[in-house]
């Protein structure tokens, strides 16, 4: 019978950390079974190939596991968003290699975007075949902090570690490209009233 789930973040999933930067296998593939949607989702999210997602996700815990003694420190958020990193690297690897499209899928992803400021608000209300459509008019660098903050849900400082970027560059592409997300889809008339009255 499976245990109590661990959450990323926690003080048990900090521990597994601990133990595995110290050696321990057994914590490494509890730590493997805790982050590996993430990864997974990642992964395919950029490449929208699920075979390809798999492999890249197995390659990048290889690596993580051959790496994780020598060169990673912190808990278990900062381990998360460093094996994303290094998936990332592995899928731009690929995509590199010419043998993938840089893409966003989002069809198969829910898209739940957090609340609170107007443009959010507008783009939680937009379909995901909209969504999609306007996702693949933006940069590659766009598309990829605009998945990770909100399809993913990773904090600023987790993004900025995934993308080996500051954390206000970050908020300033991120920035940049809710601007021009709203743009475009206010453009196709996807977003309908921004007000929420109806025209008279």
């Amino acid at each position: 019978m499976p245990g109590p789930r661990i959450e990323i973040g926690s003080p048990e999933a900090d521990a597994l950390v601990r133990d595995a930067i110290a050696g321990d296998t057994e914590a490494f593939a509890l730590l493997f079974r805790i982050t590996l949607p993430s990864v997974y989702r990642y992964l395919f999210g950029r490449s929208g190939d699920a075979a390809l997602a798999e492999d890249l996700a197995q390659d990048s815990y290889l690596r993580a596991m051959r790496a994780v003694r020598s060169s990673f420190t912190g808990g278990s958020s900062e381990f998360l968003a460093w094996l994303i990193r290094i998936a990332r690297n592995r899928f731009l690897d690929h995509v590199k290699s010419g043998r993938v499209r840089w893409e966003v899928v989002v069809e198969e992803t829910p898209v739940t975007l957090a609340t609170g400021d107007p443009e959010m608000e507008a783009l939680s209300k937009v379909e995901s075949a909209d969504l999609k459509l306007a996702l693949a008019r933006l940069t590659a660098d766009q598309q990829e902090i605009l998945y990770l903050r909100f399809f993913q849900g990773l904090a600023i400082t987790e993004v900025a570690s995934a993308t080996q970027r500051t954390e206000g560059a970050v908020k300033a592409l991120q920035f940049r490209a809710l601007r021009a997300l709203a743009r475009i889809l206010e453009s196709e008339g996807m977003l309908g009233d921004r007000d929420g009255k109806d025209e008279q």
